[in-house]
């Protein structure tokens, strides 16, 4: 029997990953949106509420929640007879550049086929959740959503038709998600993304994108450390995000094996050897960074993490 109410933890997640633009996602073991559904007999999806970290940010209109247009678009793919009523708590900020919008899809979009048991396969949901993310951000894009909901580092391989493959990152493998009291609307941030580029920048990034994965797949970190490296989508946004080149060299300085713009920003990420490194060593320093220049930075120190869950209560 299907149940009628389900709750979910839907996980933070860092898009690009240096230079995989729409393409990398890595998910993060913290911090996390929770979204609870329950089955109503009217047609459609409804937000009763949103509280949590910017709530204020987030709107109710269900044709324009990512999490609402998600969970549509399952029920719609699945010809569902029921409709949902749903509530959001938000721990991730939006405008962050670390999944705001694409945890609350993936939530939706997981919870909806919870309610569905299960009827819609890992890509069919991925799908659906993209989905959400362009009514958010006006482009259809699956980097976030798609380690949201399968946790690991992923590679949006083609979006039509969607197919996603899942790497296990290295077990050594820690994050430090540091936030900037700045904010870097992904609408925006897509405007400066360029539509033409090089034939030489084409080629490095290709490389060091190749590299990346095979970084992930042999748990080799050095290469990962080598391989992150964006020539292409990081310098066009970078005037964006106030700093970002001084904080990425101080988080490397501390220990850092490597350091980029989370997502469009103002993220600034941090991959470092959890065998050999403190990561809170790192979180000081870029938070010693901004801090002397007068700007608030809030740090995660944590790891890569699993994807959506239900959570029982």
């Amino acid at each position: 029997m299907s149940p009628d109410h389900v709750i979910v933890r839907a996980p933070s997640t860092i898009a690009n990953v240096g230079p995989g633009f729409d393409v990398f996602g890595i998910a993060l073991a913290e911090p996390s949106d929770r979204i609870e559904v329950r089955r109503t007999d009217e047609p459609g999806v409804r937000v009763e509420a949103i509280t949590g970290v910017g709530a204020y940010a987030v709107t109710l209109d269900n044709t324009k929640n990512t999490a609402a247009v998600a969970a549509g678009k399952v029920l719609e793919m699945a010809k569902a007879d029921f409709g949902l009523a749903m509530r959001i708590d938000k721990g991730i900020r939006p405008a962050s550049g670390m999944g705001s919008s694409g945890a609350s899809a993936a939530g939706g979009a997981f919870a909806a086929n919870l309610l569905l048991e299960n009827q819609l396969n890992m890509n069919q949901l991925i799908c659906c959740a993209s989905f959400g993310e362009e009514a958010s951000s006006g482009s259809r894009h699956a980097d976030n959503a798609a380690p949201a909901l399968m946790g690991g580092f992923t590679i949006i391989r083609s979006y039509e038709p969607m197919d996603v493959v899942r790497l296990e990152p290295p077990k050594a493998l820690g994050i430090v998600a540091c936030l900037p009291e700045f904010a870097v609307p992904t609408r925006e941030a897509r405007k400066k993304v360029p539509q033409k580029v090089p034939m030489t920048d084409v080629v490095h990034q290709v490389g060091h994108a190749s590299a990346l994965v095979a970084g992930m797949a042999l748990g080799d970190l050095s290469l990962i450390a080598r391989a992150i490296d964006d020539v292409i989508v990081e310098p066009a946004r970078a005037p964006l995000v106030p700093f970002l080149r001084e904080a990425e060299r101080a988080a490397v300085d501390a220990g850092a094996l490597a350091s980029f713009l989370g997502g469009s920003g103002p993220c600034v990420a941090a991959f470092y050897d959890r065998d050999k490194v403190d990561g809170l060593g790192i979180a000081r320093a870029v938070q010693d960074f901004y801090g002397a220049h007068g700007v608030e930075c809030f740090c995660w120190v944590t790891t890569w993490g699993t994807g959506c869950e239900r959570v029982r209560e």
